[in-house]
């Protein structure tokens, strides 16, 4: 990075400070199977409410992550440290609920508190260079992921699992010390006026947010569905750990490879080839075939963490520097997350397992069709979309 892309007041350290934050905050999402095994065992939780738990929990993202995308240097100035103590103090009595109506509070309020602090980091951090920064926070949130899923287990064996829970306040304690470190608003907002920040936005980069979502969604409808889907097959538990674990290592592998600022492959070949990738543990997860469904697994995490990255980066950067679009791409990532789990099930309990198929179909159909529109913005003569920019704005 040279100097003359610094802004000014802004340093190095913290842009490690707000990669860091971000994936601390991020790191929810990596280990809810492990979170919610153990959240049963310590409160006599029905597993057949995890979808409840996991739901509140990204809802709760969703909510911070649209508080920042709104208010963005109009927040406080606590406003990232406040979140990370909401954060902190839902995660500490979380052990201590055994009703299923105070626990689903509990988690929302946590997932407020983590939306408010990652869209806060990552749009700050993503203000330099917006791909590499996507690609580092990945990176990190997948090796804490598998280390702390790892673990927990483990700690939960010998301690119990109520204290192993605690300690994944551990990660809203790392929000709250690197939120001092970080700056207090949008480095690029001292430089923009609230006309410029809401200067109509070019279409190719509201098409690579369409994208963005569409991926996003699809990727979590195949997830969300994917342990069901091994058990209904008859592959064993075992498997299914080995499979996320040898998942996330190559997640982590794909982000590195993935923090150069310069595409390689075309944008609708990268959707294309993306796409068959998440659709994989649909295609491949069959009884007797274990290998097959860690090989599924291992492919839907490169797509997956090929396309936000990727995404999100030419996303940001196609959005001109305006703060409040770089806020809305961050804040993309919440909102992906909570439509595509809501609308698999839906579609499977409605449809069945076609209605899923046919939903991640549509879904990433929809975000292939997007990347095409970018990918020729001048030949398909599209306009800047003031009057869509208008009504977020």
């Amino acid at each position: 990075m040279t100097q003359s892309r610094i802004l000014p007041g802004w340093a190095p350290d913290r842009t490690i400070a707000c990669i860091a934050a971000a994936a601390l905050a991020l790191l929810q999402p990596g280990i809810d199977p492990v979170f919610l095994t153990l959240l049963t065992a310590a409160t006599g939780l029905d597993p057949s409410d995890h979808g409840w738990i996991v739901g509140a929990t990204q809802g709760g993202m969703a909510i911070g992550a649209i508080l920042v995308w709104r208010g963005g240097a109009h927040l406080p100035t606590g406003a990232p440290a406040f979140a990370a103590l909401i954060a902190l103090a839902a995660s500490l009595i979380t052990p201590a609920l055994d009703e299923l109506a105070t626990l689903v509070v509990a988690r929302g309020l946590f997932g407020v508190g983590m939306g408010v602090a990652y869209t806060h980091a990552m749009s700050a951090a993503a203000s330099q260079r917006p791909t590499g920064a996507y690609a580092a926070v990945f990176l990190v949130q997948l090796l804490l992921s598998t280390l702390v899923a790892l673990a927990l287990p483990a700690i939960g064996d010998r301690a119990g699992p109520a204290a192993a829970l605690r300690l994944l306040a551990l990660a809203p304690i790392g929000v709250l010390l690197l939120s001092l470190m970080m700056p207090a608003a949008d480095p690029a907002q001292s430089q923009t006026s609230d006309a410029d920040e809401r200067a109509p936005t070019p279409a190719r980069a509201w098409a690579l947010a369409v994208a963005l979502f569409c991926f996003i969604a699809g990727t979590m409808m195949v997830w969300s569905f994917s342990g069901a889907l091994a058990l209904a097959a008859g592959i064993d538990d075992s498997v299914i750990g080995e499979a996320v674990a040898i998942g996330s290592v190559i997640g982590a592998l794909t982000a590195i490879a993935l923090m150069r600022e310069q595409s390689i492959v075309p944008l609708p070949l990268t959707g294309l080839l993306s796409a068959v990738c998440l659709l994989a543990p649909l295609a491949l997860t069959r009884p007797g075939a274990p290998t097959l469904f860690i090989l599924a697994i291992g492919l839907l995490n490169i797509g997956s963490t090929a396309t936000i990255i990727r995404f999100s980066g030419l996303a940001t950067a196609a959005g001109g520097g305006s703060p409040l679009f770089r806020r809305f791409v961050a804040c993309v990532h919440s909102l992906g997350m909570i439509a595509g789990p809501v609308a698999g099930s839906l579609l499977s309990d409605g449809l069945g397992q076609q209605g899923l198929i046919d939903g991640a179909l549509v879904a990433l159909t929809g975000g292939c069709f997007a990347l095409l529109v970018a990918a020729s913005p001048d030949r398909l003569r599209l306009p800047r979309i003031e009057g869509v920019h208008e009504i977020i704005a």
